[in-house]
């Protein structure tokens, strides 16, 4: 895996319930990019169905991801890595990037 630097900066949208990162990347001094990561619960008709007391599962969408293409795969691994260490599970990404 390349050698780059993850910045993560979280907030909060009471509006929205939810959480999100704002990822910068860096590889030696020089800037290569930029993600964006809203998470939230996941929601749908099963919602309706479910216990109160039960946890929802927390989902992760890929709103914004501008980095350079070589980058791609280890800033993948690392927002990964990053939203298994919070305990999410799922991402849903429009850019359909493997990771």
């Amino acid at each position: 895996m390349l050698d780059i630097n993850m910045k993560v900066n979280p907030s909060f949208f009471d509006d929205e319930c939810a959480i999100v990162f704002s990822f910068s990347f860096v590889r030696e001094s020089k800037k290569i990019g930029e993600a964006i990561i809203y998470t939230c619960e996941e929601s749908g008709e099963e919602e309706i169905y479910a216990i109160h007391d039960e946890q929802k599962e927390k989902i992760a969408y890929l709103r914004e991801f501008s980095i350079m293409e070589e980058y791609h795969e280890s800033s993948m691994k690392k927002i990964q890595h990053f939203l298994k260490i919070i305990g999410i599970k799922k991402c849903i990404n429009q850019y359909n990037l493997v990771y």
